[in-house]
């Protein structure tokens, strides 16, 4: 047949010799342009793909650093605190003022889950609470569950250590809770050779560390992996195979094998290795589906060609119509008009759409990366600007201009929109954000390319670009413009009271923290004012605003003042002093920064008076006094003695009228439940507010429903009534303001998983002791 068809083919050398080539051509340009294109797509996925997970590893690493900095810290004021060492001596009293500084130094982080101090000399844990003896802390405090005790006293508890962490420990908390954690030991003195007096041992809380590594693992679907400066292994994502280490040592960022994509990170405090490793099939795995589809598609056309040419042999000229109708047969939308070639193109062409929906499908993930990126460039995280650029065009962000403007807004959660709502929920707080973002970028849009960032639960920033074309001088004016409409907006659609601060103009991505920091202290004053109105950083008048005082600062010397901590108070206040002095601010600085620190120092005198029953002070004249005209170091002596009086005062913990309000309802329902019938109608008369508005405040003062709080006090005088009288069920209902006996029954169902009659039964004949 071979020999016949080969024959055929001789007669009609010319026709053949055409068909097959540009038949093969077709096929070999069409398969070598198929591979070229899956190249590309292989290309541009492992850069994005390196450019993303780099991100989120550095954003790992600064975050794990930012706590371990902080322990570091700490376990150095610790180790070279003189009354440590004169407690690991045996001097009077050093133990409790030891106890006293390690209670006043900690600050709450993410990271740290607790610390102590062991001595040598006597066998015995310190904490910030208590002292114990050392094998009975770590048997009734933090018990190893797969290390002896004496296996640990004899590595870590003797010798000396420097900076050493341990393996992650399962351990058992306080004999019932189960941690993980990852042990952190500094020796002490740190100058000795001989064996130490003792060791300052931190607690790193692991399962928060495996939070932040699985986020990054759920992300991007990689493995990954923190090593120290030893490569040792201190965690991993979940399920990670054992890492090569002698590989990753070899390799960058961005090296790969057949089966992974390996991207590092390298510490330059402590060492540690960031690591990733991502499979190329997660990525690649559709992109290969529609390689291989397209294989056996042309497949397909080959098998189907080969048949045309022997019917070409037997009818002659007929075969280009013939291929023509066999591509369209195949093809999911004919091509009436067009060539076989055309077709192929066609064909082509639908692989190149799938293959942007591949990659639309990717991108899905680079929201969250934006976010977080530009937030860290904001608040001055970024070590290296050079890159930023780059960094911002691979997650899809493009500035047209090299003006910047940062719009700070915080939501006010009295608003009436929260109010009004039945449920105080993270919905309703969301649906505000919804409303902040859409409308205030739309509105913005006109001038600026917006970017829409939630800076925490009730605040958000405007990140703005003036577009191209725009004069800088007019950036303010145009953003004030807008804001004001936001603000108008909300308040008028949604009853949403927004308080907004804008900055002044800067260039450079560098300078974006100094907008951050002129737009939060625009916010500030906006929170001050009666109306609610954009505040313009440059509207505050002609002062130098370089001096410390920020919205953390305040916070922390009033809660210092509130807490009764006034010596330490005392010496914040001489810090913040000798910082501002340091920096040698300009009159109107000094004179803001006093007016600052004053009003914050009357305000927290205010609360104390008002505590005690006594009437607040308002005299604008008061803070003026206090201001004065002296030197900065006339007013900080002014404010210490103020400090003195305020401690005497207060001796009440200062709440708001509407936590008032809320003590006199819980009061209310205290002497009244099981007296009289009680529910929201009847508590709304009492106290002259709507059901919906007591109940919403209720649950946010007290943390419970306040309908749980009327059953629980009913339930409370049923069970007196109960093991105390004789009364039936039903009586006691009636007498409780209860229809029937049903609801007092759903009652005890509910509570506690009984009816009344079983109830009596098992308390009043003594069985039980009674609880009311």
């Amino acid at each position: 047949m071979f020999q016949s068809f080969k024959s055929r083919l001789k007669k009609k050398n010319s026709v053949y010799i055409i068909f097959v080539l540009s038949y093969i051509s077709i096929l070999v340009l069409t398969l070598s342009s198929a591979f070229v294109y899956y190249a590309e797509i292989n290309q541009r996925i492992t850069k994005q793909t390196e450019l993303s997970t780099v991100t989120l590893l550095n954003q790992l690493k600064t975050g794990i650093e930012d706590d371990l900095l902080y322990i570091s810290e700490l376990s150095h004021e610790i180790v070279f605190n003189n009354k440590l060492e004169l407690a690991a001596k045996g001097a009077t009293n050093s133990y409790s003022e030891l106890m006293k500084d390690m209670a006043s130094k900690r600050k709450p982080r993410e990271l740290l889950f607790d610390y102590f101090v062991y001595i040598n000399r006597v066998d015995e844990i310190i904490t910030p609470n208590i002292q114990m003896d050392a094998q009975r802390f770590f048997h009734l405090m933090y018990e190893f569950k797969d290390l002896e005790y004496d296996d640990f006293a004899k590595e870590y508890l003797h010798g000396n250590h420097f900076q050493e962490y341990m393996p992650i420990q399962t351990m058992n908390q306080y004999e019932s809770n189960t941690i993980e954690v990852l042990p952190y030991i500094q020796s002490f003195p740190m100058t000795t050779s001989s064996e130490p007096l003792g060791q300052v041992i931190f607690l790193i809380d692991a399962q928060n560390m495996f939070s932040l590594v699985n986020q990054i693992h759920q992300v991007t679907n990689s493995d990954v992996y923190i090593l120290d400066k030893s490569n040792r292994l201190i965690i991993s994502s979940d399920n990670a195979p054992e890492i090569d280490i002698q590989k990753i040592d070899e390799m960058v960022n961005g090296s790969s094998t057949p089966e992974e994509i390996i991207n590092r990170v390298v510490s330059e405090k402590n060492g540690w290795k960031y690591v990733s490793s991502t499979p190329k099939s997660l990525y690649f795995k559709e992109n290969t589906k529609y390689l291989m589809n397209f294989i056996a598609i042309f497949l397909i056309y080959l098998i189907g060609g080969l048949l045309i040419v022997r019917f070409l042999a037997r009818r002659s000229y007929k075969p280009l119509k013939e291929i023509n109708d066999l591509i369209q047969s195949h093809a999911q939308a004919p091509g009436e008009g067009r060539n076989e070639y055309e077709n192929i193109k066609n064909t082509l062409l639908d692989q190149i759409k799938n293959g942007k929906e591949l990659i639309e499908v990717i991108e899905k993930q680079i929201p969250i990366v934006r976010r977080d990126y530009l937030l860290n460039l904001i608040r001055g995280m970024m070590t290296n600007y050079d890159e930023a650029a780059q960094q911002l065009a691979s997650i899809g962000i493009d500035f047209t201009s090299d003006t910047f403007l940062i719009g700070a807004l915080e939501i006010d959660m009295d608003s009436s929109f929260f109010m009004d709502h039945a449920n105080l929920s993270e919905k309703s707080l969301s649906l505000t954000r919804v409303v902040a973002e859409n409308v205030g970028c739309e509105l913005m849009s006109e001038y600026f390319i917006c970017y829409f960032l939630d800076a925490g639960r009730s605040q958000s920033i405007y990140l703005l670009n003036l577009r191209e074309g725009l004069e800088a001088s007019e950036a303010v004016a145009l953003a004030k413009r807008q804001a004001d409409a936001l603000i108008q907006f909300a308040a008028k659609h949604y009853r949403l009271n927004l308080n907004l601060g804008i900055s002044t103009p800067h260039s450079r991505l560098v300078n974006l923290q100094n907008c951050y920091d002129e737009a939060k202290k625009a916010l500030e004053y906006s929170k001050l004012r009666d109306m609610y109105e954009t505040v313009c950083f440059g509207d505050l008048g002609h002062l130098h605003f370089d001096y410390y005082y920020s919205m953390e600062t305040e916070h922390q010397l009033m809660e210092l003042l509130k807490r009764g901590q006034y010596v330490e108070a005392k010496e914040f206040l001489n810090t913040v002093f000798e910082i501002n002095m340091s920096k040698r601010i300009g009159v109107g600085a000094a004179r803001l920064l006093l007016y600052e620190i004053a009003s914050t120092l009357l305000k927290v005198m205010n609360f104390s008076l008002v505590a005690r029953g006594d009437e607040p002070v308002t005299d604008e004249r008061i803070i003026e006094q206090l201001i004065g005209n002296s030197s900065l170091d006339g007013a900080k002596r002014r404010f210490l003695d103020m400090t003195d009086k305020i401690a005497e005062l207060s001796d009440h913990r200062v709440i708001s009228k509407t936590e008032k309000l809320v003590q006199r309802i819980a009061e209310y329902i205290d002497e009244n439940a099981g007296e009289h019938w009680l529910d929201l109608n009847r508590l709304s008369q009492e106290f002259e507010v709507t059901p919906q508005y007591i109940s919403n405040v209720f649950k946010k003062y007290k943390h419970e429903n306040v309908k749980d709080y009327i059953a629980k006090h009913m339930l409370g005088r049923a069970k007196e009534l109960l093991v105390t009288t004789d009364l039936s069920v039903r009586e006691i209902a009636l007498q409780l303001g209860y229809a029937s006996e049903v609801g007092i029954t759903r009652l005890f169902k509910k509570y506690e998983g009984l009816t009344p009659g079983d109830y009596r039964l098992e308390y009043k004949d003594g069985r039980k002791d009674f609880q009311g």
